[in-house]
């Protein structure tokens, strides 16, 4: 049966690279309207790049969801022992996911919440 489950988790990430591979196309595309506004101040691109990003950061968070949900239910099925690298590399995986998963939160806020057009990048 772990056979079954780790193929069934296989397709999953398989799923979520293809994912990741529109959100790299999406935010190029992003990028395309920033510049667009950056260069000609024209609201309508910095809408459309903002929507964008908004969307991808979105996507973004519910796949680091996916990923603390997958390493708390494999932890919970194995025996907590420290001393297992197995269980100790799991709960390092997991860490790792929770900190993304709050740093796309951060990201998705921050992006949802900046609704002027200065603020737009670095300077």
């Amino acid at each position: 049966m772990e056979i079954l489950n780790r193929l069934k988790q296989l397709r999953n990430e398989d799923f979520i690279w293809i994912i990741y591979f529109f959100i790299a196309t999406f935010a190029l595309l992003s990028n395309v309207f920033e510049r667009d506004f950056v260069l000609t101040k024209n609201s309508n691109s910095f809408k459309k790049s903002k929507t964008i990003n908004v969307i991808i950061f979105f996507v973004a968070f519910f796949i680091y969801l996916y990923f603390v949900l997958l390493f708390t239910s494999n932890l919970n099925n194995m025996e907590r022992n420290f001393n297992n690298a197995k269980y100790r590399n799991t709960f390092l995986q997991l860490i790792a996911a929770l900190l993304f998963l709050v740093g796309g939160a951060i990201y998705l806020m921050q992006e949802i919440l900046t609704n002027e057009v200065d603020e737009i990048g670095f300077g």
